[in-house]
C-alpha cells in the first residue's frame, strides 16, 4: 500500500478582522501577504465572485509625511510586524522619527498628483496614473486588468468612471495598508482605512504555491492532464488507454 505522504495546501486564506490581530495569525501560519497586483491578477484569472466582490487590505502600504509627500511601499515589511501591541493613532501606524526616510517605495508630492485623487477616473486615466502603475508593478498587468474591470462595471452597475485613489491626511509620519474595493463600490484604491477596522480582510498567500515571480503555480492532478491528453489523443484518432 502505497504511504499518502501529501496535503493539499489552499493557495489562498482569507483572514478577516481586526488587522492588529489577524495579521499574527497570517504569519503563523508561514503566510504571505497578498498584494495589491495579486488581487489585479485574481480578479482577471478566477472565477470566484468573491475575488470582484469583496475588498481586500493589502500587503502593500502608503506611508504619510508632514511636508505632503509619500510613498507607495510594496509588500511592506511593516506590516507584517502588525499586532495589538502596535502604537496606532486613529488607525494608522505612526512611524517612529526618521521611519519614513527608511522606507522604500516610489514617492510622490502630493502637490504634482492632487488632481488625480479624491475623484474617481476614467479608464485612460487609470492607465496613465502613476500611482495605479505603481501598485500594478506591470503595465502589462494594468493594461488588461483596467478594460476588463471597468467592462464588468459599466455592464454590471452602469458606472462610467472608477478606480479612484483616496488618500489620508499629512498631519503626521504614519502608514497604513493599501485596500482594494469592490468593483460595487467602483474597485478603488483607498489608504485611509483604519488597521484596527473590524472588518478587515486580509488575505495569506501560501508559499509553496508562488513561483519566483510571486504568482500563484496551479498544477493540474495526474487525473485532470491524462484526461487532457486522453481527450487530445482521441480527436487525433488515439486511443490512450489509462487505468
Amino acid at each position: 500500500m502505497a504511504l499518502d505522504l501529501n496535503e493539499i495546501i489552499a493557495p489562498y486564506e482569507e483572514f478577516y478582522g481586526r488587522t492588529t490581530e489577524q495579521m499574527p495569525l497570517l504569519i503563523a501560519k508561514g503566510r504571505q501577504l497578498m498584494s495589491v497586483a495579486g488581487v489585479m491578477e485574481r480578479r482577471i484569472n478566477s472565477d470566484k465572485k468573491d475575488w470582484k466582490g469583496s475588498y481586500f487590505f493589502t500587503g502593500d502600504a502608503v506611508a504619510y509625511h508632514p511636508d505632503k509627500k509619500f510613498k507607495i511601499v510594496s509588500d511592506a515589511e511593516i506590516l507584517r510586524n502588525l499586532n495589538a501591541e502596535s502604537k496606532l493613532e486613529s488607525g494608522a501606524l505612526i512611524l517612529p522619527e526618521g521611519m519614513y526616510e527608511t522606507l522604500e517605495g516610489e514617492e510622490f508630492l502630493y502637490k504634482n498628483v492632487q488632481k488625480l485623487l479624491e475623484k474617481e477616473l476614467s479608464q485612460a486615466d487609470v492607465l496613465k496614473n502613476p500611482l495605479w502603475k505603481a501598485v500594478a508593478r506591470d503595465q502589462a498587468l494594468l493594461e488588461e486588468y483596467v478594460p476588463r474591470m471597468f467592462a464588468e462595471m459599466k455592464k454590471s452597475f452602469d458606472y462610467e468612471e472608477n478606480m479612484g485613489i483616496y488618500l489620508d491626511s499629512f498631519d503626521k509620519p504614519k502608514l497604513r495598508a493599501l485596500v482594494v474595493d469592490r468593483l460595487v463600490d467602483w474597485s478603488g484604491l483607498i489608504g485611509r482605512y483604519n488597521l484596527d477596522f473590524g472588518n478587515g480582510r486580509l488575505v495569506g498567500v501560501a508559499p509553496e504555491a508562488l513561483n519566483a515571480h510571486g504568482k500563484v503555480i496551479v498544477k493540474p492532478s495526474l487525473e485532470t492532464a491524462l484526461n487532457v491528453v486522453n481527450e487530445h489523443m482521441q480527436k487525433s484518432g488515439i486511443l490512450l488507454k489509462t487505468k
